[in-house]
């Protein structure tokens, strides 16, 4: 049983599923009003990991000739042998079919339809594309921007323009951080038969799509999405990474392309926490709230009051739940 739970763990590409986690979880917080559905989250992350295992254990299976060429991915669970194709499948097909069936039933036909939409582009246009055209990141790099558009959506149940801040946060960081991938890894993905950006031009791209990101944080705040103090720090961060882009398109070198890629794994975490940091709750759900609550014929306007400010409908949880926050820098949020 520790066997296969191992050949799944790696047929997911858990940790990186597990960022995909995290995006779609920052986007539901976006999307979020004053009040948070924290179980309505779980249901969320939950539905958008299965669903991110499935895309990447297709993946794995088509590429598992691909993956026996390479140093960097002979060793996974398919081209070792340690697990058949039909088991993969299997797991594929499994954890695919219950997360987008979580995301139905406890969210919505919206993000459904995203995450299973995501799984599609994932396994019949990324995957065939990276052994046909160097585009393939531009198509990964729209794959990688689906889950914030989720979890906003799960949130707030539509996607609002907002919505797709963080998606285009997440689209134009992805191709800086896979530009220095491609270059570092280039003889193992040409051995691979893999179709990547490398040399000088990965360099010019991962540096112009710096310079897309610098406006986003004050394209967040006059979005509504997050205060004013949310765009010069946004800049700040891009800056830095712009600044190992700029070094790295000098001196298109192992060690700039390194560089850079480390910078961009520091970057989008601290992005993402500026953003949550600074958040304005979503007007379009908390408008919704409202409207819920509006007197219908039957009742009273003192009575629709008492339905708004019952202190039992928003109480805190004892101290012991305190872990309830949906993130670790962010207040316990009030419970319906």
């Amino acid at each position: 049983m520790r066997h296969y739970g191992r050949c799944y763990w790696e047929l997911s590409k858990a940790r990186l599923s597990i960022l995909v986690v995290m995006t779609s979880g920052a986007g539901f917080v976006l999307g979020s009003g004053s009040v948070i559905d924290v179980p309505c989250l779980g249901w969320t992350c939950l539905g958008t990991m299965l669903a991110a295992a499935s895309a990447n254990s297709f993946n794995q299976i088509l590429e598992v000739t691909n993956d026996s060429n390479m140093k960097r991915t002979m060793r996974r669970p398919l081209p070792s042998g340690r697990i058949s194709m039909e088991h993969a499948l299997a797991w594929a097909v499994t954890s695919g079919s219950v997360g987008i069936s979580l995301l139905a039933y406890q969210t919505n036909a919206t993000v459904a339809a995203l995450g299973a939409g995501n799984i599609l582009l994932y396994t019949l246009a990324y995957t065939p594309m990276k052994q046909l055209h160097p585009a393939n990141t531009w198509i990964g790099a729209i794959v990688g921007a689906v889950p914030p558009l989720m979890g906003w959506a799960a949130a707030s149940g539509h996607l609002d323009p907002g919505a797709w801040v963080l998606a285009s946060a997440l689209y134009f960081w992805q191709l800086p951080h896979f530009m220095a991938l491609s270059f570092m890894c280039s003889k193992d993905y040409l051995a691979g038969g893999y179709k990547m950006v490398s040399g000088p031009k990965a360099a010019l791209i991962a540096l112009r799509n710096c310079a897309y990101l610098l406006p986003v944080g004050f394209i967040a705040h006059y979005a509504g999405v997050t205060s004013g103090f949310f765009g010069p720090e946004a800049a700040i961060l891009t800056a830095g990474m712009g600044a190992t882009a700029a070094l790295f398109y000098r001196d298109p070198t192992l060690q700039r392309a390194r560089h850079m890629f480390r910078a961009s794994l520091l970057y989008l975490p601290a992005l993402m926490f500026a953003m949550l940091l600074h958040r304005v709750p979503n007007s379009n759900t908390a408008k919704e709230s409202l409207d819920n609550t509006a007197p219908s014929g039957n009742e009273t306007s003192l009575e629709v009051k008492s339905k708004r400010s019952n202190p039992e409908d928003y109480t805190r949880p004892p101290i012991a739940y305190a872990s309830a926050a949906p993130f670790p820098f962010l207040p316990v949020p009030y419970f319906r």
